[in-house]
């Protein structure tokens, strides 16, 4: 069974029929009088058939951010280099990470250029649009052996945030998102499967004695759920749960790496990264480390391997030239 999260939008906006297509319309604000988060939102809501849902869930994303900054509605006449720079400013100002606030530009960008064309772009000539260099994700397997030895509270939520983490380590390096939504009617046969959320690509993992181990740990009959972070059976009231959870995650996890002697920041990407950077280590094929990231494509894989510290490479050079 599939991961399906949808986010649905209830808007009631009067609108004057166009045949033109999104990228071609011009502001429905400047016939309308409707604001541009009204009139992106309901442009989102015509787009989900056409597009994956983590394109979706990144326009809903950065227009919720919008509007809590802006605390209100704004027309897109309006939207101008003043307004996404202090935008951007509040963002970072919340310590949003660079990469975070490019993704919601890129995507209001992107909204705003649907609505209203090629002059939808202006308005971000003074924000960063780009991909900052990321640090170091993943750990090496003397952080994850000094991890699994810290001493914590049996039943405490820094207890379910290190199984958690071992799990998404232990499966493959298994996404947040995927982790949290994972139902019980997926672990079957002794296998886990699951469709990743962002791609929906097919993920089967063979389920090891250490990952029965933390499942059993978190069985109860009250929800269909594996792990207890998801409880609400409303689409969008699970998906706020979630984000909720995965905050509540990253905070502890920088407690637990502080505990464990770990150096490097523990983050939810961080199990992911770790995993593949520790297959290839151990000499696994770059399109088996792909597949079992779920990656379609594994130049995708190579971002998780780049800046692994081994030193292979020299290893390899040396013996060529002693055998010349």
């Amino acid at each position: 069974m599939g991961i399906s999260i949808r986010i649905e939008f209830h808007l009631h906006v009067s609108r004057t029929e166009r045949k033109d297509t999104p990228s071609e319309q011009q502001p429905a604000t400047a016939q309308t009088g409707t604001g541009f988060l009204a009139e992106a939102n309901s442009l989102v809501e015509r787009l989900k058939p056409t597009l994956s849902p983590s394109t979706i869930g990144n326009y809903s994303t950065a227009l919720r951010s919008l509007k809590a900054y802006l605390g209100r509605d704004i027309a897109v006449g309006q939207l101008d280099q003043q307004t996404f720079k202090g935008f951007e400013r509040w963002l970072l100002d919340k310590q949003v990470c660079l990469n975070t606030v490019s993704c919601y530009m890129r995507s209001l960008r992107s909204l705003l250029r649907r609505l209203c064309g090629a002059e939808g772009s202006k308005a971000f000539g003074s924000v960063y649009t780009g991909r900052a260099k990321t640090e170091k994700r993943a750990v090496g397997e003397a952080d994850i052996a000094s991890l699994k030895a810290v001493r914590l509270k049996a039943s405490s939520f820094a207890c379910l945030v290190r199984d958690l983490f071992l799990f998404s380590f232990y499966a493959l390096g298994m996404p947040f998102v995927d982790l949290a939504f994972l139902r019980k009617s997926q672990i079957r046969d002794g296998q886990l499967v699951y469709q990743r959320h962002k791609t929906g690509q097919r993920i089967v993992v063979r389920l090891e004695p250490c990952m029965t181990e933390i499942i059993n740990r978190y069985q109860t009959d009250d929800t269909d759920y594996v792990f207890p972070l998801i409880r609400s059976a409303d689409a969008d009231k699970a998906y706020r749960e979630y984000q909720q959870k995965l905050g509540a995650y990253n905070r502890a996890l920088k407690q637990l790496a502080k505990e464990a002697g770990i150096e490097s920041r523990l983050t939810s990407y961080t199990p992911r990264h770790t995993w593949a950077s520790i297959a290839f280590s151990h000499n696994v094929d770059l399109p088996v480390i792909s597949k079992g990231l779920g990656h379609a494509n594994p130049h995708t894989t190579l971002t998780y391997i780049r800046q692994i510290n081994d030193n292979r490479l020299e290893e390899a050079n040396r013996s060529i030239l002693q055998n010349i």
